[in-house]
């Protein structure tokens, strides 16, 4: 009788390791999911020709990349925040525009971020139009005048934002 509960033991001990083993590996904050900015808006995976993408994870501040790699720096939200990750952009192509690659990217715009109508914080694009910033959850504009975005930060969570700043007409 004594080796039979040795042996159940045994059993649920293993078990109980290969189940927090699985666990611990499918965590979902640990996984970074790609998006890239096709001139509309953002889709999922790395960007398919070359142009910047943003990596993103739960709990943690996206990372804007050039191209993929294995091993992302994550450093992780505050407690409460949220982040805002997205493009400023010139559209170029739809309707009588033609070919090109449908967008032109805005680098170093500086964008006012607000809330209740008062500015809080004033953000910069990097050189291909992205921008990153960390806020506490609740609701923000960014941008200004006809070319702002109400966005929603929720705790943990990435907004991911298309911040159109202009159309280029060509005939």
């Amino acid at each position: 009788m004594s080796a039979c509960v040795n042996l159940l033991l045994a059993l649920l001990a293993c078990t109980v390791i290969s189940t927090t083993a699985v666990a611990a590996a499918n965590r979902p904050g640990d996984t970074w999911v790609y998006y890239h900015f096709d001139g509309i808006g953002f889709k999922a995976g790395p960007s398919p020709d070359d142009k910047p993408f943003v990596a993103v994870r739960e709990g943690g501040r996206p990372v804007v990349l050039l191209t993929q790699t294995p091993k992302i720096e994550s450093i992780d939200l505050p407690e409460g925040s949220g982040a805002i990750s997205g493009i400023c952009y010139i559209q170029s192509s739809g309707g009588k525009l033609g070919g090109g690659s449908g967008y032109e990217a805005c680098p170093r715009v500086p964008l006012v971020v607000s809330s209740g109508g008062k500015p809080l914080v004033t953000v910069q694009t990097d050189e291909h139009g992205y921008f990153v910033v960390v806020l506490p959850a609740g609701t923000y504009s960014i941008g200004s005048g006809p070319f702002a975005a109400e966005i929603p930060v929720e705790r943990s969570i990435t907004s991911l934002v298309p911040l159109r700043a202009g159309k280029r007409m060509v005939d």
